[in-house]
């Protein structure tokens, strides 16, 4: 029986294959969205939680109490880690590292690698169960030894036999001293470990905020009651120092991944989510299509289901086959999806970095939708294997299976615009400074050479400028230790903490073309005793005119104030401009990026130039060549990439609504060519026609379009809040997408019923 209920099934799914390919791609596709989101949100949640108390684990890191918006800083000086253990005994054991995400490892005659580097102690290696695998601690005590986890020593060497082989990194030479254990699916994780004797000379440095810490609280402590003790603790000392520890905050291990201040972050949590209800709109678009279509031709198989019934099908028999033949096509699609989840998990691993098994929740997943598709079908299927349709009811339900439908793509697309409308605007709204035709080598070269290799790349045709002993913006250079001021009249219960030193001269400004909003510019010349503040340590102070007014910073360097410059991003998008004093230039090291201006659209040939400059006459040097715009949208890649999943899945609803419409409209035509040849009998024209069916079709789209926009507008108003910059939601966004779709809904009627309106009455009738 059940051979004889498949064989139906079949029939039936080919007979209407349009609708039924349709159907399976759309559920095909909606699981693999799903699938992925969910495996991609699971790995994002589980970073750092595979330690047997990582439920007490906590990143120490600062929020700025002068300005709002959620600026927070991860790093600390090392001693705030030596005073946490001395004078808190709520913590159990604690940490402290410092991590570069681009470290520079040489071989001899192979190119230079990229890797995360690490500086730390035994206390960190203990913490995290670091274990060195063969040869010695010297790591942790000089500056020419290293130590490579096993995977960097196979990727440098193909082999973890190589103590005592030489490798240069950032262009120092050490020695291989150990290999360690990695640490696998870590906010920390790091390709070598190098330079223990600068790592010790900074136990005692304060103005040193380039640390990281890692506490375990003792059992039962409550980490806000500790955030306290650190505020009453900062209330009570007079030491300048300690007093920081009152901004400190604890931060679970698991959740520093999605931090903001975290840079390896790919995407947004809140993103993968999206991602995955984008998926689950694709699929009820495709459940109610399907569900739709079953239900239209289950009003065209009534003298088939009443001549069963005749022949001696019982009631059940009917439900039998009716639930085979709509469940075999969700098996279908659950086939179809596990086959795609196979062909591109190796697209998206690359993609995502995601590694994991996605077939076990993704089975559990599909067996659901099966489930609850099943539940939607249940009442429909009871009364037409009874013989009890409702035809005036039926065509009830099949318009709100259709407007389901428009609703879902008007939501999706309505959505994908706005994210495309943000995007764009991000990439090209005035930021405050120039990024375009911009370039800088990042790292510079040896001092005999440095004067050559510039002349070289200024004497290129297409180069405008060319500036030396300088920083640049992005990638960003040298920005010192957050400093704490002072100034006459400030109130004594404001603390001015957290400002971000930077070197800004009036030579740099004029090169990205940053603007002041008061004052004048600290010249390049003559620059000691002179600071400028941004707009936002301004209005952070409380004062109207800061100019000529005298600060303080480290406790004993007075300054004075001599411009205001305007605000400008050089960070993330979500993240707000940060309090900054502007210095002329740092006195322990000179700027060492070399920063190009070049004529517009000249960026691949200076590339390329560059390139055949260093590949022909210094093979042996490490340079990179870094694109300033191309930089500033790395901050928009989680944008990008969630754009073009949105896009697809906007599509494929789309596509499955636009199948739904014309496959309804088909059915229906089959269903009203006798009303139709009547009408035309009685004098009704083919335009009049059009119109009748072309009425119900769009006020079906405009109750879809009354629910489904203010419903994106408050999903995407809200994640518009996330930015600093936002876009408008204009009016014209709506008018685009609705009458794009109301095009879309006319092409798919509008050819249907043009055939039925020609069909000639008499044949019509004689048919019927």
């Amino acid at each position: 029986m059940i051979r004889h209920y498949l064989k139906i099934a079949g029939r039936n799914l080919l007979k209407y294959r349009t609708q039924t390919v349709v159907n399976v791609v759309g559920l095909a596709v909606g699981f693999v969205c799903f699938a992925f989101a969910n495996l991609w949100m699971h790995y994002e949640a589980s970073f750092d939680s595979r330690y047997e108390m990582a439920d007490r684990m906590y990143l120490l890191y600062s929020e700025s109490a002068i300005e709002a918006g959620g600026l927070s800083s991860h790093v600390a000086s090392y001693p705030t880690f030596t005073l946490l253990k001395q004078e808190f005994p709520e913590v159990e054991d604690a940490c402290v590292f410092t991590r570069f995400s681009k470290g520079i490892l040489k071989l001899e005659g192979q190119p230079a690698y990229e890797l995360p580097g690490i500086l730390l102690d035994s206390c960190f290696m203990n913490f995290f169960d670091i274990r060195v695998l063969t040869g010695t601690h010297d790591f942790l005590y000089t500056a020419d030894q290293i130590a490579l986890t096993e995977r960097t020593a196979r990727q440098l060497f193909g082999t973890t036999d190589v103590l005592g082989r030489k490798i240069v990194y950032n262009d120092q030479e050490a020695t291989v001293c150990a290999i360690v254990s990695d640490l696998p699916h870590s906010n920390f994780s790091f390709g070598f470990i190098c330079d223990g004797a600068y790592f010790r000379k900074c136990q005692n440095d304060w103005y040193n905020n380039s640390f990281e810490i890692v506490v375990r609280l003792a059992p039962g402590v409550s980490p806000r009651a500790l955030e306290e003790k650190f505020r009453v603790y900062a209330g009570q000392t007079d030491d300048i120092n300690h007093k920081s520890i009152g901004n400190l905050r604890l931060m679970l291990l698991s959740e520093v991944r999605q931090a903001s201040f975290n840079e390896e972050r790919l995407v947004s949590f809140s993103y993968l989510v999206l991602f995955a209800a984008t998926g689950c709109l694709v699929i009820l678009c495709s459940l109610f299509n399907h569900l739709g279509l079953f239900l239209s031709r289950m009003d065209i198989r009534r003298r088939e289901l009443a001549l069963r019934r005749t022949c001696g099908s019982s009631g059940r028999g009917l439900f039998a086959m009716l639930t085979t033949e709509y469940s075999l096509l969700i098996l279908l699609s659950g086939f179809f999806g596990f086959l795609l989840v196979e062909v591109l998990q190796p697209a998206f691993q690359r993609l995502s970095g995601v590694e994991g098994n996605v077939y076990g929740e993704s089975l559990l997943y599909f067996l659901l939708v099966l489930v609850l598709s099943l539940v939607l079908l249940l009442p429909f299927v009871v009364r037409y294997s009874s013989l009890r349709p409702e035809r005036h009811q039926s065509g009830r339900r099949l318009k709100v299976m259709v407007g389901l439908q428009l609703f879902i793509s008007l939501l999706a697309t309505f959505c994908t615009v706005v994210l495309m409308k943000q995007l764009n605007y991000l990439q090209h709204t005035d930021l405050g400074w120039e990024r375009r035709n911009i370039a800088a080598f990042t790292y510079i070269y040896p001092d005999n050479l440095k004067d050559e290799i510039v002349d070289r790349v200024r004497q290129m045709p297409f180069v405008n400028r060319v500036l030396t002993g300088y920083y640049g913006l992005l990638p960003e250079g040298a920005v010192g230790a957050a400093a704490a001021i002072d100034w006459e009249g400030k109130p004594d219960d404001f603390e001015m903490e957290n400002l971000r030193m930077v070197c800004l001269d009036d030579t740099l400004a004029a090169f990205y073309g940053i603007r002041l909003a008061a004052g004048k510019f600290i010249r390049q010349d003559v620059n000691d005793g002179e600071v400028m503040l941004n707009e936002s340590a301004v209005r952070a102070m409380g004062v109207s005119d800061p100019v000529g007014m005298t600060l303080t910073y480290r406790n004993s360097l007075h300054v004075k104030v001599v411009g205001v410059v305007r605000d400008f991003h050089i960070t993330a998008p979500t993240v707000p401009v940060q309090p900054t004093l502007y210095l002329g230039r740092f006195d322990w090291t000179p700027g060492k990026h070399v920063l190009i201006n070049y004529r517009e659209g000249f960026w691949p040939e200076l590339r390329r130039q560059v390139d055949s400059l260093f590949t022909r006459d210094y093979p042996d040097m490490f340079y990179q060549l870094v694109n300033v715009m191309d930089e500033y949208n790395g901050y928009l890649r989680a944008e990008q990439l969630l754009m073009r999943l949105l896009a697809f899945a906007a599509t494929v609803c789309i596509l499955v609504s636009a199948f739904g419409v014309f496959s309804m409209i088909t059915l229906s035509c089959e269903r009203r060519r006798k009303e139709v040849a009547i009408r035309k009998v009685h004098g009704a024209r083919v335009s009049d026609i059009l119109k009748l069916f072309g009425r119900e079709y769009l006020l079906l789209l405009v109750v879809a379009a009354v629910v489904a926009f203010p419903v994106g507008y408050v999903v995407m108003k809200r994640w518009l809040e996330s930015y600093v910059e936002q876009t408008s939601l204009s009016w014209w966004l709506y008018a685009v997408v609705f009458l794009g779709m109301a095009l879309l809904v006319a092409l798919c009627i509008g050819w249907r019923v043009w055939r039925t309106a020609h069909e000639h009455p008499a044949e019509v009738i004689k048919s019927e």
